[in-house]
């Protein structure tokens, strides 16, 4: 079976079967092509796959949920656009929403595999320290005389205690960031994950950024799309995995259904920063709206980046300083020691 495709793949494939339509092409014609400039065996399978189920007569959309290897909302997207007939351009919409959840998602993995790395490698320093260094400074000490031998016991016998203590938690820390790292590859888990960071004070904001990205690309798309307002907010609570934001999104579906301006609608809901809100208003009512949102998709996707890398300035230097304080403390408290005695002897 075909493993899911990535964000990446997903927009390479969406991008070029837009490219296809607007080309004036079948689509089973220029998959053909396609398929024989393809030098990736997994990516032909797929382009293989969606061939066979155009060939069979079923839809564009039909053959992507069929293929079992696409997005849900790709799928839901792709069957709107035959049925508006703007298939070309909800495909164009899904190129850039995937390509830009695909340098999201690479952003955000920088931003967690750095600092693992650094850990990684300071754990290896200290795994030296505890079982190379401080034994060979204990043997030293050893060859003092007996009062010498107990001025400073402690000192080592602290410095070898604190270090197998960081021993200990540091592999730990790094075995459970690895578990967390490959249960998120299974839909369910990271669903869960990412409720848990929506809900924690210390992470609410950050996930909240993350999920506007998501929210105002969608919108752009569908706006360009000529998707109904109500059914835009539908699609847009099921993307996030925040709770309180889905419930914001279906409760603002409810008042457009009752009969409440959209543009109002959005200005008041919260969900995105007052400025931005007032912004809509107003393209709304000058008819620029779907230049707004792309606007708007725009600078959510910048927060979400500038947070990511935000997140990767701050982490890195406070391990830095946390483990070389703890590795300095370590070595000085053998150090001193030696040098009180050096300056006994001297």
């Amino acid at each position: 079976m075909i493993r899911k495709l990535t964000p990446d793949e997903t927009s390479y494939f969406c991008e070029q079967l837009a490219l296809m339509l607007g080309a004036g092409m079948q689509l089973g014609d220029g998959l053909e092509i396609l398929c024989e400039d393809i030098d990736d065996k997994r990516i032909m399978a797929v382009c293989r796959a969606l061939l066979d189920r155009l060939n069979d007569g079923n839809t564009l959309a039909e053959a992507m949920e069929s293929s079992g290897v696409f997005p849900e909302y790709s799928i839901r997207m792709a069957r709107i656009g035959e049925m508006t007939g703007q298939l070309e351009k909800v495909l164009n919409g899904l190129s850039e929403y995937y390509a830009d959840r695909a340098e999201l998602r690479r952003t955000v993995r920088s931003a967690v595999l750095h600092p693992m790395m650094l850990l990684i490698m300071m754990t290896v320093v200290i795994i030296v320290l505890v079982t190379l260094v401080l034994p060979m400074f204990g043997d030293i000490f050893q060859q003092f005389d007996s009062s010498v031998t107990a001025a400073v016991q402690q000192s080592v016998d602290t410095a070898y205690t604190v270090g197998t203590v960081i021993l200990i938690v540091l592999p730990v820390v790094i075995i459970i960031s690895a578990a967390v790292a490959l249960l998120s590859y299974i839909p369910a888990f990271r669903r869960g994950l990412q409720s848990f960071l929506a809900a924690f004070p210390l992470t609410r904001r950050m996930s909240r950024r993350f999920s506007l990205a998501k929210i105002s690309g969608a919108m752009s798309m569908m706006v360009a799309a000529g998707i109904a307002p109500d059914e835009m907010l539908d699609y847009a609570a099921s993307l996030v995995d925040d709770k309180k934001l889905a419930d914001t999104l279906r409760k603002c579906r409810e008042r457009v259904l009752s009969g409440e301006y959209f543009a109002d609608v959005i200005s008041t809901s919260g969900i995105f920063p007052a400025m931005h809100a007032r912004s809509l208003k107003i393209a709304y009512s000058s008819g620029s709206f779907e230049q707004a949102w792309k606007k708007l998709s725009e600078r959510c996707n910048d927060s979400a980046m500038e947070t990511a890398a935000g997140l990767v300035s701050f982490i890195e230097p406070a391990i830095v300083i946390v483990l070389t304080t703890v590795i300095g403390a370590i070595l000085l408290s053998v150090m001193i020691p030696l040098m009180n005695i050096m300056s006994v002897m001297g």
